[in-house]
């Protein structure tokens, strides 16, 4: 039975074996007792974002966040762990870091210290990508793994449900801009329903407009926010990747 996981109790954590990201050393900028996100996306693994939570534990600053990164890097160097990625990701939507610039050198930084080969990237649910401080952090990464689960604005907005206001044609126009990003898309089925053929074919017309380095294409493998929403057999994972390939030349590979 597929179960939600605990929220990130720590900065740095991992490293945790990715299905997508190999060994990757996650670092959770956001607050510890609580889900920070700009998405309430129906099949997240956290559950649900809950409204009014801000007024709890607030977001560390840089400066607090900083110590706490070196920290947790020093005690994973010294166990000889291998990290093949450092992932900002965490609990919620990392780009919601008002000091999203300063960590991303930072981390940098630090990379070069303890992990001189791995990548730094971040997951990305690209509701902000849009906002000049949130590119110029992206475009600073080695890697940026940007979601897109719907190929036009009604899907999305069922399968992603973004709090706030986000402009769909400005986050499309975000990511059109963000170089050599590898697109992530979520497929479900159940109450919403991803896969339709009508609807691949959008989603492959969009993909192709974005022109990503690659598509990750996979499903739920943790209970979904909305139990409603439902995993996809792998074989119309393959079907859809396939397709995308053939139609568009963009590489494309199935996480199940």
């Amino acid at each position: 039975m597929l179960r939600q996981i605990a929220l990130q109790e720590s900065v740095v954590y991992g490293p945790v074996r990715s299905r997508r990201l190999g060994n990757s050393l996650g670092i959770n900028p956001l607050p510890t007792s609580r889900k920070a996100c700009s998405s309430n996306c129906v099949y997240c693994q956290y559950g649900w974002t809950l409204p009014g939570a801000r007024d709890s534990e607030p977001i560390k600053r840089a400066s607090e966040l900083i110590p706490l990164i070196e920290e947790g890097f020093e005690a994973v160097a010294t166990q000889h762990i291998p990290v093949d990625c450092i992932t900002f990701a965490g609990n919620g939507e990392p780009t919601l870091h008002p000091d999203l610039e300063e960590l991303v050198h930072e981390v940098k930084r630090l990379r070069h210290q303890y992990f001189p080969t791995a990548d730094v990237g971040m997951l990305s649910d690209a509701t902000q990508a849009h906002r000049p401080g949130v590119a110029r952090a992206l475009r600073a990464l080695e890697v940026r793994y940007m979601k897109c689960d719907g190929g036009d604005e009604a899907m999305w907005r069922a399968v992603t449900q973004p709090l706030g206001s986000v402009a769909w044609n400005t986050m499309i126009a975000a990511l059109k801009n963000l170089p050599d990003i590898i697109l992530q898309s979520m497929f479900i089925q159940g109450q919403v329903d991803n896969t339709q053929p009508g609807h691949i074919e959008t989603w492959i017309r969009l993909v192709g407009e974005i022109r990503p380095l690659s598509v990750q294409v996979y499903t739920i493998d943790r209970a979904p926010a909305d139990s409603r929403a439902h995993e996809v057999p792998l074989a119309r994972l393959q079907e859809i990747a396939a397709r995308l390939s053939q139609r568009t030349g963009i590489p494309a590979e199935v996480y199940d």
